[in-house]
């Protein structure tokens, strides 16, 4: 019996099989050119950061989000923000012109877990206060009768606009969620709710 697979191959069989290795080698370096040239890692291309971001870390940050760290790290390091001179010279030091809310945070951060209220507005009142001292020394002295004020001192401010200052600031904490207010308990304590960053 012979062997029925082994066929005998016409000539225009021959052609044909030659024609298509030729087409599908020619078809094969096409591929390979388009991948060669347009096909290219991300990377390659110019100003591919604006498509390409490798810091996952800072993306899931920013669409996560993680507002009260964000608020906590406002509220202490507000003269980055605010960039005035004073504050620029000043450093990490506390200085009146700041923002009410960040100067009371950052008082808070020298307490425990429990703030006791009044000694947290002494705290406040000198600080607020301690610049009106320094400006006595400084001021000019009018050259009329002694009654007058000196003219470049600022009016004290009373006590009713400290307190006020200082309500208003707790109220902003507490609406942040940093601190939350007293309890029947112990309602001359306001307790804090978040520590560190």
């Amino acid at each position: 019996m012979a062997d029925s697979s082994k066929r005998p191959v016409s000539r225009s069989q021959l052609n044909i099989e030659k024609e298509s290795r030729a087409v599908n080698e020619k078809a094969a370096s096409l591929i390979e050119c388009m991948v060669r040239d347009h096909m290219q890692p991300v990377e390659c291309s110019p100003l591919h950061e604006i498509v390409c971001f490798k810091n996952v870390e800072t993306l899931q940050l920013a669409l996560i989000g993680d507002p009260r760290r964000r608020i906590q790290i406002d509220l202490l390091e507000s003269y980055k923000i605010l960039r005035c001179s004073c504050c620029s010279r000043s450093g990490h030091s506390l200085l009146p012109s700041l923002h009410d809310t960040s100067i009371l945070y950052n008082l808070a951060q020298e307490h425990g877990d429990h703030i006791n209220l009044h000694d947290w507005y002494q705290s406040f009142k000198s600080k607020v206060c301690s610049s009106r001292s320094k400006g006595k020394h400084k001021s000019k002295q009018s050259p009329l009768p002694k009654k007058r004020k000196d003219m470049n001192e600022p009016d004290k401010p009373c006590e009713a606009s400290i307190q006020a200052r200082f309500c208003k600031a707790v109220t902003e904490l507490q609406i942040t969620g940093l601190i939350r207010m007293p309890t029947k308990r112990r309602p001359d304590f306001v307790q804090r709710v978040a520590f560190g960053l």
